[in-house]
C-alpha cells in the first residue's frame, strides 16, 4: 500500500507541480489563410501586396488584378522585393505553394502574411491578362 500511495503522490506532483517550467512558445509569427471574399476586399488597398507564385505562362493567361509575379521557384531569391511593412497575400494554383512561401516569409520576419486558400483553382473574380 505505501508503494501505491508513493506512486500516486509522485504522479500527482509531476502532473500538477507549480514549479514545472513550460517551454517557451516559438518566437516566429504565424500566417493566416484567407478566402476569395477576403482577397477581393484587399485588391487595390494600400500596404497590400498580392503575389502570384504560378509559372509565367499561367500568370500571363490570367491573374488577379494588382498581383505581381514572383514565381515559386524563384521566391526565396526574390522575396526581398516585398516590403515587410505591407500585408503580403500569396496566390498559387491551389494554395500549397503559398503555404511553403508563407512559412518562409514568417521565418524571415514578415508578420502580416496571408495565403489564398484554394488559390486560382477557386477564384471566380475578375482576371487581368498580359
Amino acid at each position: 500500500m505505501p508503494i501505491v500511495l508513493t506512486v500516486i503522490t509522485l504522479v500527482f506532483f509531476l502532473t500538477f507541480n507549480p514549479f514545472t517550467v513550460e517551454p517557451e512558445a516559438e518566437e516566429a509569427g504565424e500566417w493566416i489563410e484567407i478566402n476569395q471574399n477576403e482577397v477581393s476586399a484587399e485588391i487595390g488597398e494600400a500596404n497590400v501586396e498580392l503575389v502570384d507564385l504560378r509559372e509565367k505562362e499561367l500568370y500571363d493567361e490570367g491573374h488577379i488584378p494588382g498581383a505581381i509575379h514572383i514565381p515559386y521557384d524563384k521566391f526565396q531569391q526574390r522575396y526581398n522585393e516585398l516590403s515587410d511593412d505591407n500585408r503580403i497575400i500569396l496566390i498559387c494554383h491551389t494554395g500549397s505553394m503559398g503555404v511553403d512561401s508563407a512559412d518562409f516569409l514568417v521565418n524571415q520576419g514578415f508578420d502580416d502574411v496571408a495565403n489564398f486558400g484554394g488559390g486560382m483553382a477557386v477564384w471566380e473574380g475578375p482576371l487581368k491578362t498580359n
